[in-house]
């Protein structure tokens, strides 16, 4: 071979083999072997009736090609979804899925949700990486059962009430709705766990008439529901009428200065946002610290009376008047009670400090968790002798009465919240209320008290 074909010899193979290599680099990222990611945003065990449930595919690769979910039970097999993705390839896909057994003719009992993918590699002789994955689940399209254990329920408007009554699933949540209010129940008689009792309230703002049900749903999300024979004594609150001045309002004010925004410079947008604003803040800080709370009743009898002349009472109407024109309305969610400059304030009841510290318009507050949905609070104090997470008992010493927040004289605010709801602090004093609406109701269902374990 002359010298001239070795050279030509060369230069052919050398430009193969720059070929070959330009093609390996673009056909190499093709052919990558990482499977889709599949994945549940929200674990599902059971599928009741209808059922949406959130997938998440990606792929880092080539990008989705597609996307196929399946429900299988033994011989039968439903389509949920099958979803091709135009190229190049989604890497992302946030999937939103309706499930529905009973259409697709599946039983109760065990069935699997099969999810699988594939993405845009030519690997598998251009079919792609393809990944599957299996969900377990349980077919559940049969609701819970509820059954009342008491018979007439009587209940004043800004009042509690309390149900008892079963429910045939361990695990299903539970409770009394008001209205639009839900009341989260519990279930405190280990050795009767399908027996519930649940503390409910007719909020002061509640309207008149609204339905009032138990229920419960199961973890399939299956739904019941029983109306509660219950009768509502209506009662209208008094108003009182407060003159406003500018003298009054530039007081108020300077004890929020810190925190009126800004834009409010005049006393009265001042006072506004006082008296409005951050009392719906404050109130609705003091729902979210009242709510945890435990299975058994920490209280026994009553709650005890704090020392003190009555003032303003629960459910007062208040209207505020400034160039004759009212301004304002609030209402009093407690009942005000006056006796000697810081005097002692005790706790009602046993219980938990679950808020210790200063809260807005109520000052320095401590806020007392007594289990089962049953809190109470204690306002304006000038002084704390608690901490938050404090078992506290009946009689101890919280703090000192004062006149923090939106206080002007030195008195205590009391007030009692059931779920989160404020109710009148009165019934809760009353012994022939207790027995009347809290004791007939574990005698009529023949149960005894929920008290702790060491203390029954």
């Amino acid at each position: 071979m002359t010298r001239g074909k070795s050279r030509l010899w060369l230069v052919i193979l050398v430009l193969i083999l720059v070929l070959l290599g330009a093609g390996a680099f673009y056909v190499w990222p093709h052919l990558e072997g990482t499977p889709p990611q599949i994945a549940l945003e929200k674990p599902v065990s059971h599928l009741g009736k209808s059922n949406t449930v959130f997938l998440r595919v990606s792929d880092q690769g080539r990008g989705l090609a597609w996307v196929r979910v399946t429900l299988v039970q033994q011989e039968r097999k439903g389509v949920v979804l099958n979803q091709a993705f135009d190229a190049p390839g989604a890497p992302l896909a946030s999937l939103k899925l309706a499930v529905n057994p009973l259409e697709m003719g599946m039983h109760q009992g065990k069935a699997t949700l099969v999810v699988e993918a594939a993405d845009r590699s030519w690997r598998n002789w251009m079919k792609g990486n393809v990944y599957l994955k299996e969900f377990p689940v349980e077919v559940d399209t049969t609701p819970p059962r509820i059954s009342s254990l008491n018979q007439i329920i009587r209940l004043n408007r800004g009042g509690t009430g309390l149900a008892v009554y079963t429910v045939n699933e361990a695990q299903a949540s539970h409770g009394v709705r008001v209205g639009d209010k839900v009341f989260m129940g519990w279930a405190p008689w280990p050795q009767q766990p399908g027996t519930k009792l649940c503390y409910f309230a007719y909020g002061d703002s509640q309207p008149r008439g609204v339905n009032i049900d138990l229920w419960a749903e199961d973890i399939a999300g299956n739904q019941a529901q029983m109306p509660l024979n219950v009768k509502v004594r209506w009662k209208n609150f008094k108003t009182d009428i407060i003159n406003l001045n500018e003298r009054f309002m530039n007081i108020v004010a300077a004890r929020f200065a810190d925190q009126i925004p800004t834009d409010r410079q005049t006393p009265l947008a001042k006072f506004l946002w006082i008296n409005q604003d951050l009392r719906q803040h404050d109130n609705a800080k003091i729902a979210l610290a009242a709510m945890p709370s435990q299975p058994y009743q920490l209280w026994q009898k009553t709650l005890e009376r704090p020392l003190g002349a009555p003032k303003a009472a629960f459910g007062d109407r208040r209207e505020y008047i400034f160039n004759k024109e009212v301004v304002s309305r609030s209402v009093h969610l407690g009942q005000d009670l006056a006796h000697t400059e810081r005097s002692p304030v005790k706790a009602a009841a046993n219980g938990i400090v679950r808020y210790a510290a200063d809260l807005g318009i109520y000052g320095n507050c401590v806020i007392l968790s007594h289990g089962q949905g049953l809190a109470s609070l204690y306002g304006h104090l000038s002084e704390l002798r608690v901490k938050v997470g404090d078992e506290v008992s009946r009689n101890q010493e919280i703090g000192l009465s004062g006149m923090t927040g939106l206080a002007l004289g030195d008195h205590l605010h009391f007030s009692v919240l059931v779920g989160g709801v404020f109710v009148n602090p009165t019934e809760w004093w009353d012994p022939h209320w207790v027995q009347d609406n809290v004791l007939l109701r574990f005698s009529e269902a023949g149960l005894p008290q929920p008290l702790p374990l060491a203390k029954q």
